[in-house]
């Protein structure tokens, strides 16, 4: 299975973020703090986000 990079939106604030398609860590909105992604043992959960593109 490929890895990528996503650029995702949050869905609290509206932020954009570029984040990775197999983090290992939870990620938060650099603006308002909420979560992202959740870790899951491969693919990260997309949690509190909406995918807008797959960036190559």
């Amino acid at each position: 299975m490929a890895s990528n990079f996503l650029k995702v939106s949050c869905r609290d604030c509206g932020a954009e973020v570029v984040i990775f398609s197999r983090a290992t860590s939870v990620v938060s909105c650099s603006v308002c703090g909420a979560t992202l992604t959740a870790p899951s043992g491969g693919k990260a959960d997309l949690v509190g986000c909406s995918i807008i593109e797959a960036l190559e």
